[in-house]
């Protein structure tokens, strides 16, 4: 508050909120209280969307992958409809796809994809390539009986596993592309899955 009087920012108290972060898994309640001025902060109990991605108290990016994913589907819903009335080409069809819905989709995924066979990741890769599919269905027009390998093929879409390790790669080389002395190189540096 000291702050904003220094330099004339006003603060609405009735969006301002408190978020408590843990890493326990279950049981741990706000019992402290934040006061601001002469007003007393809520803790936001649900997650909270901070820089895009959404965060719950514990630190779990399910509820950000759950959102994305919605994200995706209604994306691809009223993609399917445009795409169906304008008649596009199949490779117009899927670059508007890639744009669009993948990149809502796994907005965030350098965050929670830590590599192939990795406990808590296969789960969101299984939904996202699943999302995948029904983009190579809606870009070929095949049905749905069609073979997976050969409808990849044919629609020009990566697999999930292969994107996410492209995101993946392309994130360590922003991060060392930093200026030296920055901390966030560090993270390149460390015994990660972006530093190995």
């Amino acid at each position: 508050m000291e702050w904003g009087r220094n330099n004339g920012v006003a603060f609405d108290q009735g969006n301002t909120e408190a978020a408590m972060v843990w890493r326990k898994k279950k049981g741990m309640e706000a019992k402290t209280k934040v006061r601001v001025g002469d007003n007393e902060v809520p803790f936001n109990k649900e997650a909270t969307r901070w820089l895009g991605i959404w965060l719950v108290s514990q630190l779990t990016l399910g509820t950000h992958h759950n959102t994305k994913l919605q994200d995706g589907k209604r994306a691809m819903i009223r993609l399917r409809w445009l795409t169906g009335q304008m008649a596009l080409a199949a490779a117009n069809c899927r670059k508007i796809m890639a744009a669009c819905i993948q990149s809502a989709t796994m907005f965030g995924s350098e965050l929670w994809w830590k590599g192939g066979n990795i406990r808590g990741t296969m789960g969101p890769v299984d939904e996202l390539q699943l999302l995948i599919n029904h983009q190579a269905r809606a870009t070929t027009g095949c049905f749905r009986t069609t073979n997976l390998g050969a409808l990849s093929m044919e629609s020009g879409l990566k697999p999930a596993t292969n994107q996410l390790e492209n995101r993946q790669h392309r994130f360590a080389l922003r991060l060392l592309s930093l200026p030296q002395g920055e901390m966030a190189r560090n993270i390149v540096s460390a015994d990660t899955t972006i530093g190995k």
